[in-house]
């Protein structure tokens, strides 16, 4: 589909009443909406990875998430792999417990390839226990989730949590900020340092590219950045497209501006982006200030921590 009559479809559906269910029927029928839990969690596994590289333990801790979407793959992910709780929260309720469910079924099948996929980052035993678990109530999601103690939190606000002070080990989200309007960002990310414990870690896998692009590659990944924020609001200002357009540089000069030091960080340029700015790729004048090389990272990933450096 053309990214225009997505976007045309994407405020039709957030301006009707039952929009949201609409939306989701035509993401299951004809988008990228199904059982595919391969989308998801070799970046967990990644997420897994770079938090024991850093001296982290995933065993008996805590995990809060920002933005669940309609299965919590990675909060399953950091169950399978020792985690003791994971909350995980969305302003919008949108689960869908068939979809967790035939989740839960498409990774039993697959057991030897999720295994594979995280044997470098948890122990067998501890994987087979609790992928037992897994199996036992995949037809149950609901269940499943009690067992895996995974508490889901919708609607509600991660600027105002309303959790206990320092009573979270990791504060992390895949793909999500970038869906969130900057001064909330702030307000998020100064509540992750209120329910952070004093030695408490942030780990973002963010996407700061035109997710237009993700279905219509016959536009480039900042071809979001040519538009005045009027434009953009009139395109893409409703809950389905908002992206709030933010360059990694933003996102590290939030970050360091609330206090949290970058434990890592990992940028990824596209070529194509950067070659099309140098090119002469209109851009608008609010994006004049940054190079070329920053307005054309794509990819973000970043480890935040509280404590000394």
């Amino acid at each position: 589909m053309h990214w225009q009559q997505k976007a045309l479809v994407m405020r039709i559906c957030a301006g009707m009443p039952f929009g949201d269910g609409l939306y989701k029927a035509g993401q299951k029928l004809f988008g990228r909406l199904s059982a595919a839990p391969m989308s998801r969690l070799p970046a967990h596994a990644m997420m897994v990875r770079w938090l024991l590289e850093q001296g982290f333990s995933i065993e008996n801790k805590t995990f809060f998430e920002v933005g669940t979407g309609h299965v919590p793959l990675v909060p399953i992910g950091f169950f399978l792999c020792g985690a003791e709780q994971i909350i995980t929260l969305d302003l919008h309720r949108r689960i869908d417990h068939y979809l967790i469910r035939d989740s839960l079924r498409w990774l039993v099948l697959h057991r030897a390839d999720v295994q594979r996929l995280y044997s470098s980052v948890v122990s067998d035993d501890r994987f087979s226990e609790r992928f037992d678990v897994l199996t036992e109530w995949c037809n149950s999601p609901s269940q499943f989730l009690k067992k895996a103690n995974i508490e889901y939190m919708a609607p509600a606000d991660a600027a105002h949590t309303g959790l206990p002070s320092q009573s979270i080990d990791f504060h992390f989200s895949v793909t999500v900020l970038e869906h969130i309007p900057p001064d909330v960002l702030a307000n998020i990310f100064a509540e992750a340092k209120r329910i952070l414990k004093p030695t408490g870690t942030a780990v973002h896998f963010v996407d700061p590219s035109d997710h237009f692009q993700h279905q219509d590659q016959s536009i480039t990944r900042i071809n979001f950045l040519k538009f005045s924020d009027l434009e953009w609001n009139r395109i893409a200002g409703n809950e389905f497209a908002y992206c709030n357009r933010l360059r990694a540089s933003d996102y590290v000069r939030l970050f360091q501006g609330l206090g949290f030091t970058i434990k890592k960080i990992e940028t990824l340029t596209d070529q194509e982006s950067l070659y099309s700015l140098q090119n002469g790729f209109p851009i608008d004048s609010q994006f004049h200030a940054y190079t070329n090389a920053e307005l054309s990272v794509t990819t973000l990933r970043v480890i935040l921590h509280l404590g000394e450096t």
